[in-house]
């Protein structure tokens, strides 16, 4: 690298009507098209003035916001500035900052409702055609958003003692896609409301696969035991100590508990239990590794993990199991922050609420590119490497004769990509 004493001086001048610097958008609108979600989004009823943007550009430019790194409503200036973006994307009308603020607080429940079943419908179609026939192991929890200030509605403190919304989240955890999300108030408990929000959820599956339900010890519930005995549904429930369990788990001899395969000095066990209130007996699994303080085994004390579960199978398996629903962490966790839905714009609870609907939405458009699309060692790849990757590429629109050309800023490896991702959208 040769460095001039001077640096040079450059001009700047616009190019806006002839470059693009989010060259792989478009294959997320071929995409949302293949599978029905453009069309869906349509049937939307929210109400717009006579000569505002249709609702199906409206949720599709914030979701391409997210998705090309846009965290926030003023955010959306980039792509409204990026011209030859916006007619790559079939001429994509992007509204104004203060626009979307305003439009996102027109959505009324109904309207949320209605954006709730077409996210749904749009996750059931990507498991449809990523297809598979084994068990849909569905991780299931809640997550807290923090916020900052005191006028937004609904934002409490939460049993963490952090301000802000306590939404639901569901996750298809084989193929990370985004089953349901609900907000709620920050207050709320990890149970409350959670047998609607199942019941719902349940709806994205397909109909040929069957469900299996995880959840942590905040849903260890009697009305979540119902709905998945009433449902036929598999689960398996991180089960809480309480004051009734802890002592049937002291009671087990020596001779009860076997070597849990897979953890050095742990050890795990097995019995019928019914917590107080639930319809019946289920398998109740427990593992127990040794305390140790300062690097030192205290005799006779135990660090304890109980699941209870309707599952059929090897018990040590079946722990080892559920306690890989910790991956569950990294999907909230690239959902928050790496798309930024954590960061709900509006003082209206049902305007955060649409945010978060409309940031799911395009969640499930990255994954679906991932699944439909790229290679299956391409699948586990992070938003981050998808925008450096496929979506932020800057490229010249070309117009030659009848011909159309996106003139890629990269090397030969990328074009042929393109070319092969444009070949299986055309097969979708």
């Amino acid at each position: 690298m040769k460095i001039p004493r001077r640096l040079r001086r450059v001009n700047f001048q616009s190019a806006a009507h002839h470059t693009t610097s989010f060259a792989g958008l478009r294959f997320v609108f071929d995409l949302a098209h293949q599978l029905g979600l453009t069309q869906d989004l349509r049937t939307l009823t929210v109400k717009k003035r006579r000569r505002g943007i249709p609702i199906e550009d409206f949720v599709l430019g914030l979701a391409s916001n997210f998705l090309v790194g846009g965290d926030s409503l003023s955010d959306l200036q980039v792509l409204r500035d990026e011209t030859v973006t916006r007619e790559l994307c079939y001429g994509l009308e992007v509204p104004a900052p203060t626009t979307a603020g305003e439009r996102l607080r027109t959505f009324s429940l109904g309207h949320i409702y209605q954006l709730e079943r077409i996210q749904r419908r749009a996750a059931g179609t990507i498991l449809s055609r990523v297809g598979g026939s084994g068990p849909l192991t569905v991780d299931v929890d809640s997550s807290i958003f923090e916020v900052h200030g005191y006028l937004k509605e609904g934002a409490r403190y939460s049993y963490r003692k952090v301000r802000g919304y306590h939404p639901f989240l569901a996750f298809a955890y084989e193929e990370r896609v985004l089953l349901g999300a609900r907000l709620r108030a920050g207050q709320r408990t990890s149970s409350d409301g959670a047998v609607p929000f199942l019941q719902q959820v349940l709806k994205a599956a397909p109909p040929e696969r069957r469900m299996r339900l995880r959840m942590d010890a905040g849903f260890y519930a009697r009305q979540v035991e119902q709905l998945c005995v009433t449902r036929g549904l598999g689960f398996s429930i991180s089960a809480k100590l309480t004051e009734r369990l802890r002592p049937a788990i002291d009671a087990l001899p020596e001779s009860a508990w076997s070597a849990y395969p897979w953890e050095d000095e742990a050890e795990w066990t097995e019995f019928r239990y019914r917590p107080n209130g639930w319809s019946r007996e289920h398998r109740l699994l427990v593992k127990r590794t040794p305390w140790y303080e300062n690097e030192q085994r205290i005799l006779g004390e135990y660090f304890y993990t109980a699941v209870i579960t309707n599952l059929a199978g090897a018990g040590s398996s079946l722990i080892r199991y559920h306690l890989t629903r910790g991956g569950m962490e990294n999907y909230i966790e690239e959902f928050k922050n790496g798309l930024g839905a954590a960061h709900l714009p509006s003082q209206c609870f049902l305007a955060n609420w649409a945010w978060l609907l409309i940031a799911g939405i395009a969640y499930n458009l990255a994954q679906a590119f991932k699944l439909l699309l790229l290679g299956v060692e391409r699948h586990a790849d992070q938003l981050k490497k998808l925008r450096l990757h496929w979506f932020n590429i800057g490229a010249r629109w070309i117009r030659t004769g009848r011909r159309w050309i996106l003139a890629l800023a990269r090397g030969p490896d990328t074009i042929a990509a393109f070319c092969r991702v444009q070949a299986l959208l055309a097969a979708l």
